[in-house]
């Protein structure tokens, strides 16, 4: 079976979009208070596990339901959509960590990690950023080999979304020498960079509150601390540069997807207010209708399209990698041009909710209003890798034949 073989029908598909749309509602309901109060609504863990949607990405032969990316994609698009961006957003973590050990992880490691996804509803987060230098960071978390064939790691992870909500936690380190010390060579120091797994509630790891931001509050990213954690050796899950670039696609599709959602949440939303608003008496007639004025109309379509277009090049996307047209890709463009499709889904967030605050007029700007919060929702999709400048830069080199040479 090909990597990204579809094994559902669409009418699983469909029910597994159903299942979400069921969900969404949960989301919507506490969805402004948690982003009033900065905080992951912890309570809805129970909710996501009895829905069925922690094994959405584990192939059906581990017991899973055969989500692909494209269907993932859909998925987080109801949630974010139709529940909030933000909460979606934590949850679609845990679908980013199974696709990409799908690939990753050796059969005996991933067996078993998608054993307690698919018993035990087992959640995962995924932090592997550093305040030093974030995602591109070589790891100054370190992992020193206790003589037994395992590690006791030491460090903290920013951007440790989900972290809250999750029962396993995944992320990258150093493996040390014995004296645990990190190589001093890049190059060494590059290739002992490494994936861990461990539980969350293994002794040592801890959360420290630190998200306050003004985008995705809801979402709950705080850091994640290692405090002499002890990982055994099945906790080893490969080689973290080489190994995770491979699997870019599960970095970028379950992100997708929430943006899309979030594009079209802000669609929904102005559409419902251009068609139900009307002026009364102004200087224009004795009954203005808001949807017969021609910008309006003009401005909903090009919204419209934004969002089309972006649903049209991430599904597009997914069909490439399902017929295997990336193999013509070169392993160093790779990443960046499956982020095309995440960056489409971005760039139409930012678009579509920009528009509909602009229609809306100036009540949507009024702090906690839904089009407030999905305007400023939308932004966090600049941060996610691979980022467009980073897309810019790799694809322009390799426009120029320059992408395995270094800049000058």
């Amino acid at each position: 079976m090909g990597k990204h073989d579809i094994e559902i029908s669409l009418q699983e598909r469909d029910a597994l979009v159903a299942r979400a749309r069921k969900l969404a509602p949960h989301f919507a309901e506490i969805g402004a208070q948690a982003d009033q109060e900065g905080r992951f609504p912890v309570e809805l863990v129970p909710l996501y596990k009895e829905s069925g949607l922690a094994a959405l990405a584990v192939p059906k032969r581990y017991g899973g339901l055969g989500g692909d990316l494209w269907t993932v994609a859909l998925v987080e698009k109801e949630l974010a959509s139709h529940g909030d961006p933000a909460i979606a957003l934590s949850f679609n973590m845990h679908h980013v960590m199974v696709g990409i050990f799908r690939e990753l992880l050796n059969e005996e490691a991933r067996t078993r990690l998608f054993k307690q996804v698919v018993e035990d509803n087992a959640l995962i987060s995924g932090p592997f950023s550093e305040e030093r230098a974030g995602f591109s960071t070589l790891a100054d978390t370190v992992a020193v080999p206790d003589g037994n064939g395992g590690w006791k790691v030491t460090g903290k992870k920013n951007w440790a979304t989900f972290i809250e909500g999750a029962d396993i936690v995944t992320f990258n380190a150093t493996i040390t020498d014995a004296d645990g010390k990190i190589p001093t060579d890049h190059a060494e120091h590059l290739s002992r960079e490494s994936v861990f797994i461990v539980s969350t509630k293994a002794p040592g790891v801890s959360i420290k509150n630190t998200w306050d931001t003004f985008s995705m509050r809801a979402s709950g990213t705080q850091t994640c601390v290692f405090d002499n954690v002890h990982v055994p050796a099945e906790g080893y899950g490969g080689p973290f540069r080489s190994g995770l670039a491979k699997q870019m696609e599960w970095a970028n599709f379950p992100f997708a997807g929430i943006y899309l959602g979030v594009a079209d949440r802000a669609l929904r939303l102005v559409r419902e207010a251009i068609s139900q608003k009307n002026l009364g008496h102004t200087a224009a007639g004795a009954n203005t209708a808001v949807r017969n004025v021609g910008y309006m109309q003009y401005l909903l379509g090009e919204a419209a399209v934004e969002l089309e277009s972006a649903e049209r090049t991430v599904r597009g996307t997914a069909i490439m990698l399902t017929e295997g047209l990336d193999t013509k890709w070169g392993p160093a463009e790779r990443p960046a041009r499956i982020s095309i499709a995440q960056r489409a889904a971005t760039e139409a967030a930012v678009k579509v909710s920009d528009i509909a605050m602009r229609l809306v007029g100036g009540s949507a700007i009024r702090r906690g209003q839904p089009l407030e919060r999905t305007f400023r929702d939308a932004r966090a999709g600049i941060y996610h890798p691979l980022p467009g400048i980073t897309i810019f830069d790799l694809l322009g080199r390799a426009e120029l034949g320059l992408l395995d040479a270094p800049a000058s």
